[in-house]
């Protein structure tokens, strides 16, 4: 990935107060790669250039809330748009990282999408509500993805895992998405985790 890297590095410097290009470099190869730090860096020069965009304020939340500083994410999901579709996905993140489960299950109740209804099986799972999460997690086999996340709030590292080598084919970038869920920290540590980022490209 050092060529994206190169190209995007290229882009700000082309044009230092692009908020796509600040935005886009955090989302598509810093956040993949784990380096939260620098990906939040030039996501702040991406909003102080567009302090109004809606998907840089997402971007920030989705990287807060990967790095376990919910209060932060919370504040920023709360910026968003009423209307914006993933804002409650965005809160009822934050919330369940804050421990607040039964405040994320009265945001996420009315799931619109897979990732809503994800997110809501998780939380499920995380209260004991066992047979819930096992329901929607059925209901979503098309989408491994959101799968992988009821499996984990089931606390089911074999079925999180199975699904997550089968989305190997997605590459490097959208695993390293993925793979940077807090949702899936049940997995850190796991050598069979560590393979699989090795697999897509990842490092470890």
């Amino acid at each position: 990935m050092g060529g994206i890297g190169k190209s995007f590095g290229r882009a700000i410097e082309l044009d230092p107060s692009s908020s796509a290009a600040h935005n886009e470099f955090a989302a598509f190869l810093l956040r993949p790669l784990g380096q939260v730090d620098e990906a939040l860096y030039q996501l702040r020069i991406a909003e102080k250039n567009d302090p109004l965009s809606s998907q840089i304020r997402s971007n920030i939340a989705e990287v807060l809330t990967s790095a376990g500083r919910y209060e932060e994410a919370a504040r920023y999901c709360n910026k968003l748009p009423a209307d914006h579709p993933g804002r409650n996905r965005c809160l009822g993140r934050a919330l369940l990282g804050q421990g607040r489960t039964e405040e994320a299950i009265r945001i996420l109740v009315n799931p619109q999408t897979g990732a809503d209804r994800a997110s809501l099986g998780y939380a499920y799972a995380r209260s004991g509500r066992r047979e819930e999460a096992e329901k929607l997690a059925s209901n979503l086999s098309p989408r491994p993805l959101q799968q992988a996340l009821i499996f984990a709030g089931l606390g089911d590292k074999e079925r999180t895992l199975d699904v997550l080598d089968r989305m190997a084919v997605l590459g490097p970038v959208r695993m390293g998405w993925i793979l940077s869920n807090p949702e899936l920290a049940l997995l850190h540590g796991d050598s069979r985790l560590k393979a699989l980022r090795k697999k897509v490209g990842l490092p470890e």
